[in-house]
């Protein structure tokens, strides 16, 4: 899949994750337990969309002629429109433990999806990084940070084969990934080996 058609495939999962909130869902299976992660983020994204509104109000104060005023007003709503799918897709789509898999997201951005046989231990241990971006990747590790903190360790009984957002890929044995409720993954993990 190119760049291209991945970042479209991104922005209609983003934008479709607006219905799911709206309608109050979240893409979780019905013998999947939701493992939430957005509540570190959503501060931040809600400050973020109340500037932006500001800012096109802020916009709409200055003439700028007819076609910058109507390509101001298109940008703005469009940013507007993105972070608010942001958050939606953080919300509607959480991290899931299943009988079936367990499955690792970054909102709209990244999917991870391991069969929980494959899956060797799950543990929780909170660490901290020095990177703050939401993937680091490294020998056979992936870090899904959020606030540069992760809580819960999976180690995987042999590697899988991980797609980057854009589509290169990296061999992973371990993932370190942030969930509000650490104890909960642990207890969901159990719960479906037992």
């Amino acid at each position: 899949m190119g760049v291209l058609r991945r970042c479209l495939r991104h922005e209609a999962v983003l934008f479709s994750s607006i219905g799911l909130l709206l309608r109050g869902r979240k893409d979780v299976p019905d013998d999947g337990v939701a493992l939430p992660y957005a509540g570190p983020q959503r501060p931040m994204i809600v400050v973020f969309l109340v500037v932006s509104l500001v800012e096109t109000g802020a916009f709409l104060l200055v003439d700028f002629g007819p076609v910058g005023d109507t390509l101001l007003l298109a940008a703005e709503i469009y940013t507007a429109a993105w972070l608010l799918g942001y958050l939606a897709a953080l919300v509607t789509r959480p991290h899931v433990v299943s009988p079936h898999e367990l499955r690792l997201r970054v909102g709209a951005l990244f999917d991870l999806r391991v069969p929980l046989e494959d899956v060797e231990s799950l543990t929780r241990r909170k660490e901290t990084h020095a990177s703050a971006r939401g993937l680091i990747w490294g020998d056979e590790e992936l870090v899904m940070g959020q606030s540069m903190e992760t809580n819960v360790v999976a180690v995987l009984r042999r590697p899988v084969v991980a797609t980057r957002p854009l589509g290169g890929t990296e061999t992973v044995r371990v993932v370190k990934f942030f969930t509000e409720d650490p104890a909960l993954a642990v207890q969901a993990f159990s719960a479906q080996r037992a």
